[in-house]
């Protein structure tokens, strides 16, 4: 993939707010948002080998899920165009269009033949008759789990943790499958990694991560002490997948006007909002040091930009 002029190992940024002074922390943030421009964050990391077995079993195309907002989705699409490999997108909502958003909108530019479903068949996209009945539809097909959910998907996320120049005490990253806290676990054998689901009632995402890290090879024994390892904060999902608030809004304009670091409305503003509530209420030790994740996702910005100090 070295035609996609990666910035890999992708940049830690030492965060100096006088708030983690009064506290006792070091704070960073990994900036795998400046990875590339439209395949940035976990999305190009849960990619990557899977766009490596496309090329050596030689599919028909790759095929994928997701939703209207899926940064999944937009990345696929982008990496197909770029390496000239068909994708078909089967998307959640059969009452959308390719003009329904700037994501869909952009899929299909780039060139994915978009598949709208209702919400009760993409219920079935776990299940193996399903993926057959695809198969028999658009042929030898790569399909890959719902936002990269698969074991080379964790692989990819696990490569984050051999880029650190520290052993943090802390690793925090906004969840939506659980596959980037998986291989943060997965690689991370000194680090409390904290998964924050951006959807309602995340507390299941810890399940989600189990079954992940048993693609691994791992044996139970071995998963369960990894998830002795894993916290879930669910609290702050503002609504539930794809939805906010002013405040959340408001808190990413303000964290930017510190920072200069833009986030996103659905993954990452909500995670780094969760940090500092866990912050104020004494969640971590004096002398800790933290690191963030910054997944990407600043494509789903589009839809609020005139709501942001930054674009």
């Amino acid at each position: 993939m070295d035609s996609l002029n990666l910035i890999v190992p992708s940049p830690i940024q030492e965060l100096h707010l006088p708030v983690f002074d009064a506290y006792g922390i070091t704070v960073f943030v990994k900036r795998d948002d400046l990875i590339h421009p439209s395949i940035s964050g976990n999305k190009w990391r849960k990619l990557k080998f899977n766009v490596e077995k496309f090329k050596q079993k030689k599919y028909d195309a790759i095929l994928t899920f997701g939703g209207a907002f899926s940064n999944h989705i937009a990345a696929t699409a982008y990496t197909g165009n770029l390496f000239d490999i068909p994708t078909i997108g089967i998307i959640r909502g059969e009452e959308l269009t390719a003009n329904s958003n700037a994501t869909l909108t952009e899929a299909a530019r780039n060139g994915m033949t978009l598949d709208f479903v209702s919400r009760e068949q993409y219920r079935e996209r776990y299940e193996r008759f399903y993926w057959e009945k695809l198969r028999l539809k658009y042929g030898n097909v790569l399909i890959i789990e719902e936002g990269g959910a698969n074991f080379l998907g964790l692989l990819g996320c696990s490569e984050i943790v051999s880029e650190l120049p520290i052993r943090p005490d802390f690793l925090i990253t906004a969840s939506g499958t659980g596959t980037t806290a998986a291989g943060l676990l997965y690689a991370s054998n000194e680090s409390t990694v904290i998964s924050v689901p951006v959807f309602k009632n995340g507390g299941f995402i810890k399940q989600e991560i189990a079954d992940l890290l048993m693609y691994t090879g791992l044996s139970d024994i071995e998963v369960n002490e990894k998830l002795d390892a894993l916290e879930i904060e669910p609290r702050f999902h503002f609504g539930g997948y794809g939805k906010w608030t002013n405040e959340l809004v408001d808190f990413m304009n303000s964290f930017y006007s510190e920072t200069a670091i833009p986030l996103d409305q659905i993954y990452t503003g909500k995670m780094m909002f969760s940090f500092f509530q866990m912050l104020k209420e004494g969640r971590f030790l004096r002398g800790s040091k933290i690191v963030l994740l910054h997944t990407g996702g600043l494509q789903g910005t589009a839809s609020i930009q005139n709501k942001l100090q930054f674009s």
